[in-house]
This record gives structure tokens, sequence and C-alpha cells, in this order.
């Protein structure tokens, strides 16, 4: 099975636990805090990757999960894990952004400082 028909069938499972709870995406995002967008994309199979662990977790939670969604993740998943250090930090700051539908200025104080922090180290580097 490729991947993309792995996250279709991901999402889908996701989709019909959502529907027989008779939950819409809004009922999901303010349970798990994560995106209505997210969820959608997911549903649909329109992400590139399997969402983080947490995120997974966060949906599991709010679609009253037990382990199942993570065995399914767990199978899913490609064996070679993208290493943390691998990932883009782009692509990270999307994913909390994503998964956090309100920001608090600890939050926000965090990013900006944690994103200030990175700029230093791209400038001690390219010295």
């Amino acid at each position: 099975m490729d991947k993309k028909t792995q996250l279709l069938k991901f999402g889908t499972v996701i989709k019909q636990r959502r529907i027989a709870l008779k939950l819409s995406l809004r009922d999901v995002e303010k349970l798990s805090s994560v995106s209505a967008a997210l969820i959608t994309k997911l549903e649909n199979g329109k992400m590139a990757n399997f969402p983080k662990a947490i995120t997974i977790k966060q949906l599991s939670d709010a679609l009253k999960f037990n382990n199942e969604l993570f065995i399914l993740a767990d199978i899913l998943f490609e064996p070679k894990q993208i290493k943390e250090s691998e990932i883009p930090v782009e692509d990270k700051l999307r994913e909390l952004l994503a998964t956090k539908t309100t920001l608090n200025s600890e939050n926000i104080n965090q990013i900006i400082y944690f994103v200030s922090g990175l700029e230093k180290l791209q400038k001690i580097e390219n010295l």
C-alpha cells in the first residue's frame, strides 16, 4: 500500500469515528485543540505525512479511541522514521500552530524566543 493510500485510510478511520459520535469538525477542534483545517486534511488524505504522536493523542482522546488510533498509526507509519532533527523548523512551527487553536501570551513569547534563538544560531553558523 502506498503512502497516499495509507494516509487516506488513516483519515477515513478518524472521519468515521467523528461521524459515529455525531461530532462536527468544530466539535473535534474544541475537544482536541487540533485545528479543523488539519482535521479536514487528515480526513481527506491531503497530508504529506502522518501527524506527530501528540496530535494523534489529542485526536484519540477527543474521538474516544483507546489505543486503536495509535495502533493504526503505527501500522501505517513507514518503517524509516524521520529523525526530529531532519524536520525543518518551519514544519515544526506549522504543526504547532495547527494543533494549538488558541495561543496565550506565554505560548507566543515561547515561540518568539525560540525563533530568535534560531536566528542567532544561523548568524553564528554563517561566520
